[in-house]
């Protein structure tokens, strides 16, 4: 290895980057052994669970017989049972049987999503879909409408005849787990909802959101999303706040997603205008 001096005489040691560590495939190789890493971590977390469901199970066991057999510390032996029967069921019941990481369904989403944003390109413009809310005025009744080479808007104008495609969104189902009663109101909806994506569902790691209610705006900053790029087809981010904003607020909701560098990695911003709900143009 050869060193070279610098002005002051001192040596310094040249670094060179090989190009083949930068290279996609070596990067591919180095995250799926990363993820091979993670679930051997998920597997003996999976057995270290249940090992110490059996070692309380065996402890309860254990006391209950020596409880039987000697009858001065009966009520001691007994409590230890009773300690190690409940911690046993408890560990047991608490550990979950299956861990699907992150990476792997960022992996199945962006799969279905690159699928169903071409089936819709087909008809119109995906960046174009408006989620709008039917008849029904919770979240199965809300639907993610493609025009086909109309814009959103004014074909919802026109009526629910328009040509398009209504769609299933894929916030639908979380919105669902928090329909005990969702607000009218713009400001505490989204604050409903953010919250509900960071500590809830652990999509995102922060949210922001900032009410216009006059304008009929919600911006919201997000960050450290799982499922990769917020600016993909329906994603779950967007969606679970498209789809409870047109909930709650019982409007059709438009949502344009850009990059964020200053409140976050992305900017959500959603728009609803009209008053009214239209028929579900599938049914």
């Amino acid at each position: 290895m050869t060193t070279d001096v610098d002005d002051d005489g001192a040596s310094t040691i040249p670094r060179e980057v090989s190009e083949d560590l930068l290279s996609t495939d070596d990067l591919e190789s180095r995250l799926d052994r990363a993820g091979g890493v993670e679930r051997d971590r998920d597997r003996v977390r999976r057995i270290r669970d249940r090992n110490t469901a059996l070692g309380f199970a065996l402890l309860g066991v254990i006391s209950f017989v020596g409880g039987l057999a000697l009858t001065s510390g009966q009520q001691v032996l007994f409590a230890l049972a009773g300690v190690g029967g409940f911690a046993a069921v408890l560990t047991y019941a608490l550990a979950p049987e299956r861990v699907i990481e992150a990476r792997d369904g960022r992996r199945v989403y962006e799969t279905c999503a690159t699928n169903v944003s071409r089936l819709a390109a087909e008809l119109g413009e995906p960046a174009d879909g408006c989620y709008v809310p039917t008849q029904e005025t919770d979240a199965d009744g809300v639907r993610l409408f493609v025009p086909a080479g109309f814009d959103a808007a004014e074909t919802l104008a026109e009526g629910s005849d328009g040509p398009g495609l209504f769609l299933e969104p894929t916030g639908a189902s979380f919105v669902r787990e928090l329909e005990d009663g969702l607000p009218n109101r713009p400001e505490p909806l989204a604050e409903r909802l953010t919250a509900a994506l960071v500590d809830r569902f652990e999509l995102v790691g922060r949210a922001e959101p900032a009410v216009d209610a006059e304008a009929g705006r919600v911006d919201v900053a997000v960050a450290d999303d799982v499922f990769g790029p917020v600016d993909q087809f329906d994603h779950p981010v967007v969606s679970t706040l498209a789809v409870g904003l047109a909930a709650g607020l019982e409007r059709p909701v438009d949502v344009a997603v850009s990059p964020e560098t200053d409140r976050g990695q992305w900017l959500v911003t959603c728009r609803w205008t009209g008053n009214a709900a239209i028929e579900d143009g599938v049914e």
